[in-house]
Protein backbone atom coordinates (compact mmCIF):
# COMPACT_ATOMS: atom_id res chain seq x y z
CA UNK A 1 0.00 0.00 0.00
CA UNK A 2 2.62 2.52 -0.61
CA UNK A 3 0.89 5.00 -2.52
CA UNK A 4 -2.51 5.26 -4.81
CA UNK A 5 -1.19 5.89 -8.02
CA UNK A 6 0.35 2.27 -8.02
CA UNK A 7 -1.55 -0.14 -9.61
CA UNK A 8 -5.24 1.97 -9.19
CA UNK A 9 -5.87 5.87 -8.40
CA UNK A 10 -7.42 6.13 -5.22
CA UNK A 11 -10.83 7.67 -7.21
CA UNK A 12 -10.76 4.78 -8.91
CA UNK A 13 -10.46 2.43 -5.95
CA UNK A 14 -13.65 4.25 -4.53
CA UNK A 15 -15.60 4.59 -8.01
CA UNK A 16 -17.75 1.55 -7.13
CA UNK A 17 -18.39 0.46 -3.77
CA UNK A 18 -19.49 -2.35 -2.33
CA UNK A 19 -22.94 -2.71 -2.35
CA UNK A 20 -23.61 -3.35 1.39
CA UNK A 21 -27.42 -4.66 1.04
CA UNK A 22 -26.69 -7.04 -1.59
CA UNK A 23 -29.89 -9.85 -1.72
CA UNK A 24 -32.83 -7.99 -0.21
CA UNK A 25 -33.75 -8.64 3.60
CA UNK A 26 -36.87 -8.69 2.72
CA UNK A 27 -37.76 -12.42 1.77
CA UNK A 28 -41.69 -12.67 1.55
CA UNK A 29 -41.47 -15.83 -0.57
CA UNK A 30 -39.55 -17.84 2.06
CA UNK A 31 -41.77 -19.24 4.94
CA UNK A 32 -38.46 -19.31 7.31
CA UNK A 33 -38.59 -15.61 6.71
CA UNK A 34 -42.37 -15.46 7.97
CA UNK A 35 -41.11 -17.53 11.01
CA UNK A 36 -38.28 -15.92 12.30
CA UNK A 37 -40.42 -12.48 11.52
CA UNK A 38 -43.08 -14.39 13.77
CA UNK A 39 -40.62 -15.44 16.40
CA UNK A 40 -39.28 -11.88 16.98
CA UNK A 41 -42.44 -10.60 16.92
CA UNK A 42 -43.70 -12.73 19.73
CA UNK A 43 -40.09 -12.58 21.46
CA UNK A 44 -40.91 -9.58 23.48
CA UNK A 45 -44.86 -11.04 24.47
CA UNK A 46 -43.24 -13.76 25.94
CA UNK A 47 -41.09 -12.00 28.09
CA UNK A 48 -43.48 -9.51 29.10
CA UNK A 49 -45.93 -12.83 30.18
CA UNK A 50 -43.25 -13.58 32.54
CA UNK A 51 -41.28 -11.17 33.76
CA UNK A 52 -44.30 -7.52 33.64
CA UNK A 53 -44.41 -7.30 36.90
CA UNK A 54 -40.57 -6.96 37.54
CA UNK A 55 -40.56 -4.38 34.62
CA UNK A 56 -43.35 -2.38 36.28
CA UNK A 57 -41.70 -2.15 39.47
CA UNK A 58 -38.22 -1.77 38.82
CA UNK A 59 -38.53 -0.66 35.45
CA UNK A 60 -37.59 2.98 36.09
CA UNK A 61 -34.77 2.94 38.44
CA UNK A 62 -33.42 0.79 35.77
CA UNK A 63 -33.25 3.22 33.24
CA UNK A 64 -30.17 4.62 35.49
CA UNK A 65 -28.42 1.93 33.49
CA UNK A 66 -28.98 2.62 30.09
CA UNK A 67 -26.01 5.01 29.31
CA UNK A 68 -24.05 1.61 30.36
CA UNK A 69 -25.98 -0.87 28.62
CA UNK A 70 -25.57 1.83 25.55
CA UNK A 71 -21.52 1.71 25.68
CA UNK A 72 -22.01 -1.49 26.23
CA UNK A 73 -23.45 -2.78 22.57
CA UNK A 74 -21.13 0.12 20.94
CA UNK A 75 -18.37 -1.17 22.73
CA UNK A 76 -18.46 -4.79 21.74
CA UNK A 77 -20.07 -3.75 18.14
CA UNK A 78 -16.70 -2.42 17.50
CA UNK A 79 -14.67 -5.25 18.82
CA UNK A 80 -16.76 -7.60 16.73
CA UNK A 81 -15.81 -5.33 13.72
CA UNK A 82 -12.36 -4.82 14.86
CA UNK A 83 -11.86 -8.85 14.74
CA UNK A 84 -13.33 -8.73 10.76
CA UNK A 85 -10.09 -7.19 9.82
CA UNK A 86 -11.16 -7.77 5.83
CA UNK A 87 -14.39 -6.24 6.22
CA UNK A 88 -16.54 -9.43 5.25
CA UNK A 89 -19.41 -7.55 7.17
CA UNK A 90 -19.92 -5.23 4.00
CA UNK A 91 -21.89 -8.17 2.85
CA UNK A 92 -23.70 -9.04 6.04
CA UNK A 93 -25.27 -6.09 6.79
CA UNK A 94 -28.96 -7.55 6.76
CA UNK A 95 -28.09 -10.78 8.09
CA UNK A 96 -26.29 -8.73 11.07
CA UNK A 97 -29.07 -6.84 12.30
CA UNK A 98 -31.84 -9.84 11.54
CA UNK A 99 -29.36 -11.69 13.88
CA UNK A 100 -28.92 -8.93 16.52
CA UNK A 101 -32.69 -8.68 16.58
CA UNK A 102 -33.13 -12.57 17.33
CA UNK A 103 -30.76 -11.93 20.19
CA UNK A 104 -32.80 -9.08 21.75
CA UNK A 105 -36.65 -9.76 21.37
CA UNK A 106 -36.26 -13.78 21.00
CA UNK A 107 -34.02 -14.70 22.93
CA UNK A 108 -34.74 -13.37 26.72
CA UNK A 109 -38.30 -14.54 26.80
CA UNK A 110 -37.63 -18.28 25.59
CA UNK A 111 -34.29 -18.35 27.75
CA UNK A 112 -36.27 -17.52 30.99
CA UNK A 113 -39.11 -20.18 30.42
CA UNK A 114 -36.47 -22.57 29.42
CA UNK A 115 -33.83 -21.60 32.51
CA UNK A 116 -36.83 -22.20 35.12
CA UNK A 117 -37.99 -25.75 33.32
CA UNK A 118 -34.64 -26.87 33.12
CA UNK A 119 -33.62 -25.62 36.84
CA UNK A 120 -36.40 -26.97 38.13
CA UNK A 121 -35.34 -30.32 36.32
CA UNK A 122 -31.93 -30.14 38.10
CA UNK A 123 -33.08 -29.76 41.20
CA UNK A 124 -35.79 -32.31 41.44
CA UNK A 125 -32.61 -34.53 40.04
CA UNK A 126 -30.25 -33.72 42.10
CA UNK A 127 -31.66 -31.81 45.36
CA UNK A 128 -31.44 -28.30 46.14
CA UNK A 129 -28.08 -28.29 47.84
CA UNK A 130 -26.57 -29.21 44.28
CA UNK A 131 -28.66 -27.51 42.13
CA UNK A 132 -27.76 -23.85 44.63
CA UNK A 133 -24.28 -24.28 43.32
CA UNK A 134 -24.55 -25.65 40.02
CA UNK A 135 -28.03 -25.21 38.58
CA UNK A 136 -26.75 -21.78 36.36
CA UNK A 137 -23.43 -22.99 34.95
CA UNK A 138 -26.15 -26.38 33.92
CA UNK A 139 -29.35 -24.71 33.03
CA UNK A 140 -27.62 -21.94 30.95
CA UNK A 141 -24.77 -23.96 28.68
CA UNK A 142 -27.71 -25.77 27.52
CA UNK A 143 -31.24 -23.85 26.77
CA UNK A 144 -29.48 -20.10 26.71
CA UNK A 145 -26.56 -21.43 23.89
CA UNK A 146 -29.49 -23.88 21.93
CA UNK A 147 -31.60 -20.81 21.73
CA UNK A 148 -29.41 -18.36 20.00
CA UNK A 149 -27.88 -20.81 17.90
CA UNK A 150 -31.37 -21.66 16.46
CA UNK A 151 -31.45 -18.12 15.46
CA UNK A 152 -27.87 -18.46 14.36
CA UNK A 153 -29.25 -20.94 11.97
CA UNK A 154 -32.29 -18.95 10.94
CA UNK A 155 -30.14 -16.00 9.63
CA UNK A 156 -27.63 -18.15 8.29
CA UNK A 157 -29.65 -20.47 5.87
CA UNK A 158 -31.84 -17.10 4.75
CA UNK A 159 -28.72 -15.38 4.23
CA UNK A 160 -26.77 -18.87 2.64
CA UNK A 161 -25.92 -17.19 -0.93
CA UNK A 162 -23.97 -14.37 0.70
CA UNK A 163 -21.93 -16.86 2.95
CA UNK A 164 -18.73 -17.36 2.07
CA UNK A 165 -16.30 -17.57 4.44
CA UNK A 166 -16.26 -18.89 8.37
CA UNK A 167 -15.88 -15.26 9.24
CA UNK A 168 -19.39 -14.56 8.30
CA UNK A 169 -20.62 -17.55 10.92
CA UNK A 170 -18.24 -15.31 13.36
CA UNK A 171 -20.58 -12.41 12.88
CA UNK A 172 -23.63 -13.22 12.65
CA UNK A 173 -23.06 -15.77 15.47
CA UNK A 174 -21.67 -12.48 17.33
CA UNK A 175 -24.25 -10.05 16.83
CA UNK A 176 -26.61 -12.47 17.80
CA UNK A 177 -24.89 -12.81 21.05
CA UNK A 178 -24.34 -9.14 21.53
CA UNK A 179 -28.45 -8.76 21.33
CA UNK A 180 -28.73 -11.27 23.89
CA UNK A 181 -26.06 -10.09 26.16
CA UNK A 182 -27.51 -6.27 25.52
CA UNK A 183 -31.24 -7.90 26.64
CA UNK A 184 -29.94 -9.62 30.36
CA UNK A 185 -28.12 -6.80 30.96
CA UNK A 186 -31.46 -4.73 30.66
CA UNK A 187 -32.97 -7.81 33.07
CA UNK A 188 -30.43 -7.86 35.36
CA UNK A 189 -30.52 -4.02 35.75
CA UNK A 190 -34.80 -4.46 36.35
CA UNK A 191 -34.02 -7.66 38.73
CA UNK A 192 -31.04 -5.61 40.61
CA UNK A 193 -33.77 -2.61 41.21
CA UNK A 194 -36.21 -4.77 42.53
CA UNK A 195 -33.30 -6.56 45.03
CA UNK A 196 -32.02 -3.27 46.40
CA UNK A 197 -35.09 -1.25 47.52
CA UNK A 198 -32.76 1.16 49.39
CA UNK A 199 -30.74 2.43 47.14
CA UNK A 200 -31.34 0.87 43.99
CA UNK A 201 -30.09 3.50 41.47
CA UNK A 202 -26.49 3.16 43.00
CA UNK A 203 -26.46 -0.78 43.41
CA UNK A 204 -28.01 -0.88 39.32
CA UNK A 205 -25.23 1.20 38.15
CA UNK A 206 -22.76 -0.90 39.98
CA UNK A 207 -24.16 -3.81 38.72
CA UNK A 208 -24.08 -2.58 34.65
CA UNK A 209 -20.55 -1.35 35.15
CA UNK A 210 -19.57 -5.45 36.48
CA UNK A 211 -21.45 -6.41 33.40
CA UNK A 212 -19.69 -4.58 31.39
CA UNK A 213 -16.32 -5.31 32.92
CA UNK A 214 -17.13 -8.79 32.92
CA UNK A 215 -18.06 -9.13 29.19
CA UNK A 216 -15.01 -9.81 27.26
CA UNK A 217 -16.35 -13.09 27.19
CA UNK A 218 -19.48 -12.93 27.41
CA UNK A 219 -22.49 -14.01 24.83
CA UNK A 220 -21.14 -12.37 21.65
CA UNK A 221 -17.95 -13.99 22.56
CA UNK A 222 -19.85 -17.81 22.95
CA UNK A 223 -22.15 -17.03 20.32
CA UNK A 224 -19.16 -16.15 17.92
CA UNK A 225 -17.80 -19.47 17.89
CA UNK A 226 -21.56 -21.24 17.23
CA UNK A 227 -21.60 -19.30 14.39
CA UNK A 228 -18.67 -20.48 12.70
CA UNK A 229 -19.28 -24.24 13.11
CA UNK A 230 -22.80 -23.35 11.88
CA UNK A 231 -21.65 -21.43 8.64
CA UNK A 232 -19.22 -24.35 8.26
CA UNK A 233 -21.94 -27.10 8.53
CA UNK A 234 -24.16 -25.58 5.90
CA UNK A 235 -21.45 -24.05 3.40
CA UNK A 236 -18.50 -27.60 3.56
CA UNK A 237 -19.99 -29.68 0.67
CA UNK A 238 -16.63 -31.03 0.34
CA UNK A 239 -16.51 -33.29 3.32
CA UNK A 240 -18.96 -35.55 4.96
CA UNK A 241 -21.95 -34.97 7.08
CA UNK A 242 -19.89 -36.49 9.56
CA UNK A 243 -17.11 -34.38 9.44
CA UNK A 244 -19.18 -31.35 9.05
CA UNK A 245 -21.40 -32.47 12.15
CA UNK A 246 -17.79 -32.85 13.90
CA UNK A 247 -16.54 -29.40 13.16
CA UNK A 248 -19.82 -28.22 14.34
CA UNK A 249 -20.10 -30.09 17.27
CA UNK A 250 -16.05 -28.74 18.28
CA UNK A 251 -17.05 -25.03 17.76
CA UNK A 252 -20.22 -25.16 19.39
CA UNK A 253 -18.99 -27.39 22.23
CA UNK A 254 -16.65 -24.33 22.85
CA UNK A 255 -19.36 -22.12 23.05
CA UNK A 256 -21.06 -24.33 25.71
CA UNK A 257 -17.93 -24.81 27.53
CA UNK A 258 -17.22 -20.88 28.11
CA UNK A 259 -20.60 -20.22 29.41
CA UNK A 260 -20.51 -23.18 31.75
CA UNK A 261 -17.00 -21.70 32.99
CA UNK A 262 -18.50 -18.17 33.20
CA UNK A 263 -21.33 -19.53 35.98
CA UNK A 264 -19.76 -22.25 37.30
CA UNK A 265 -19.38 -21.84 41.06
CA UNK A 266 -15.68 -19.98 41.79
CA UNK A 267 -13.09 -21.37 43.65
CA UNK A 268 -11.77 -20.46 46.75
CA UNK A 269 -9.03 -17.66 46.25
CA UNK A 270 -8.58 -13.87 46.28
CA UNK A 271 -11.76 -11.81 45.49
CA UNK A 272 -10.05 -10.23 42.08
CA UNK A 273 -9.23 -14.27 40.99
CA UNK A 274 -12.73 -15.01 41.69
CA UNK A 275 -14.18 -12.38 38.70
CA UNK A 276 -11.04 -12.75 36.38
CA UNK A 277 -10.49 -16.62 36.35
CA UNK A 278 -13.64 -17.59 34.70
CA UNK A 279 -12.48 -14.67 31.91
CA UNK A 280 -9.23 -15.32 31.48
CA UNK A 281 -10.18 -19.46 31.18
CA UNK A 282 -12.47 -18.51 28.01
CA UNK A 283 -10.55 -15.80 26.89
CA UNK A 284 -7.95 -18.63 26.14
CA UNK A 285 -10.44 -20.69 24.00
CA UNK A 286 -11.87 -17.63 21.99
CA UNK A 287 -8.74 -16.84 21.08
CA UNK A 288 -7.62 -20.46 20.05
CA UNK A 289 -10.85 -20.44 18.25
CA UNK A 290 -10.38 -16.94 16.48
CA UNK A 291 -6.79 -17.43 15.53
CA UNK A 292 -8.30 -20.76 13.59
CA UNK A 293 -10.83 -17.94 11.78
CA UNK A 294 -8.29 -15.37 11.27
CA UNK A 295 -5.98 -17.94 8.99
CA UNK A 296 -8.42 -18.77 6.86
CA UNK A 297 -9.00 -15.01 6.35
CA UNK A 298 -5.46 -14.46 5.66
CA UNK A 299 -5.51 -17.68 3.39
CA UNK A 300 -8.71 -16.16 1.33
CA UNK A 301 -7.01 -13.25 0.89
CA UNK A 302 -3.38 -14.67 -0.45
CA UNK A 303 -5.74 -17.12 -2.86
CA UNK A 304 -7.58 -13.47 -4.40
CA UNK A 305 -4.38 -10.88 -4.33
CA UNK A 306 -2.97 -13.99 -6.48
CA UNK A 307 -4.80 -13.73 -9.20
CA UNK A 308 -3.16 -11.66 -11.77
CA UNK A 309 -6.21 -9.64 -12.07
CA UNK A 310 -5.47 -8.51 -8.27
CA UNK A 311 -2.83 -6.43 -10.49
CA UNK A 312 -5.14 -3.87 -11.72
CA UNK A 313 -6.09 -3.07 -8.10
CA UNK A 314 -2.36 -2.33 -6.45
CA UNK A 315 1.48 -3.77 -6.62
CA UNK A 316 2.38 -7.01 -5.62
CA UNK A 317 3.83 -5.36 -2.46
CA UNK A 318 0.87 -3.10 -1.88
CA UNK A 319 -1.77 -5.80 -1.76
CA UNK A 320 0.57 -7.97 0.09
CA UNK A 321 0.64 -5.21 3.04
CA UNK A 322 -2.96 -5.59 4.05
CA UNK A 323 -2.28 -9.28 5.49
CA UNK A 324 -1.18 -8.52 8.72
CA UNK A 325 -2.07 -5.26 11.03
CA UNK A 326 1.51 -4.85 11.27
CA UNK A 327 2.28 -4.75 7.87
CA UNK A 328 -0.94 -2.77 7.17
CA UNK A 329 0.13 0.46 10.17
CA UNK A 330 3.31 0.04 8.18
CA UNK A 331 1.92 0.96 4.88
CA UNK A 332 -0.36 3.37 6.20
CA UNK A 333 2.67 5.32 7.55
CA UNK A 334 4.49 4.70 4.47
CA UNK A 335 0.94 6.39 2.15
CA UNK A 336 1.02 8.99 4.55
CA UNK A 337 4.61 9.78 4.01
CA UNK A 338 4.58 9.57 0.40
CA UNK A 339 1.56 11.86 -0.24
CA UNK A 340 0.57 13.74 2.94
CA UNK A 341 -2.45 11.94 3.63
CA UNK A 342 -4.47 11.95 6.64
CA UNK A 343 -5.14 9.20 9.45
CA UNK A 344 -8.35 9.09 8.26
CA UNK A 345 -7.56 9.25 4.67
CA UNK A 346 -5.12 6.46 4.51
CA UNK A 347 -7.32 4.24 6.77
CA UNK A 348 -10.06 4.74 4.07
CA UNK A 349 -7.90 4.23 1.15
CA UNK A 350 -6.70 0.59 2.96
CA UNK A 351 -10.55 0.00 3.26
CA UNK A 352 -11.75 0.67 -0.08
CA UNK A 353 -8.63 -1.83 -1.49
CA UNK A 354 -9.63 -4.13 0.92
CA UNK A 355 -13.18 -3.96 -0.73
CA UNK A 356 -12.05 -4.32 -4.24
CA UNK A 357 -10.12 -7.63 -3.39
CA UNK A 358 -13.63 -8.29 -2.16
CA UNK A 359 -15.22 -7.94 -5.29
CA UNK A 360 -12.90 -9.59 -7.24
CA UNK A 361 -14.40 -13.26 -5.56
CA UNK A 362 -17.73 -12.22 -6.26
CA UNK A 363 -18.47 -13.08 -9.33
CA UNK A 364 -17.34 -16.74 -8.66
CA UNK A 365 -16.86 -16.76 -4.93
CA UNK A 366 -14.39 -19.58 -4.22
CA UNK A 367 -15.75 -22.25 -1.15
CA UNK A 368 -14.77 -21.49 1.83
CA UNK A 369 -12.48 -24.87 1.92
CA UNK A 370 -10.53 -24.65 -1.53
CA UNK A 371 -8.26 -21.28 -1.46
CA UNK A 372 -5.82 -22.42 -4.03
CA UNK A 373 -3.01 -19.74 -4.55
CA UNK A 374 -2.93 -19.03 -8.41
CA UNK A 375 0.50 -19.33 -9.38
CA UNK A 376 2.93 -16.70 -10.31
CA UNK A 377 3.92 -16.40 -13.75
Amino acid sequence: MSRPGAGAPMGAIGSAPIDAGRGNWFQPRSALFWVYCAAVLAGPLVFLAQAAGMVRFGGAQAMAALPITAATLVFFGWVLFALDPFRARRRLVAPIVLGFLWGASVWPGVALWANDHVTHAVTNLAGDSFASSWQAAIAAPIDEEFIKAIGIAVVAVLFRSRLRRPMDGFLIGGFVGLGAQISEDVLYSVQTALAAPQNPVADVLIVALLRLVTALTSHWAMSALAGVGIVVLLLRTDRSWGWRWGFFALFYGMAVLMHFVFDAPRPGGPGWLLMFLPVIIDLTIFALAYRWVLGVERKWLRANISQPIARTLGSEAQLASLLTRRSRRRARAGLRAATGMGRRQARRYEHELIDRVELLAEPQPQPIWNYQQTPRR
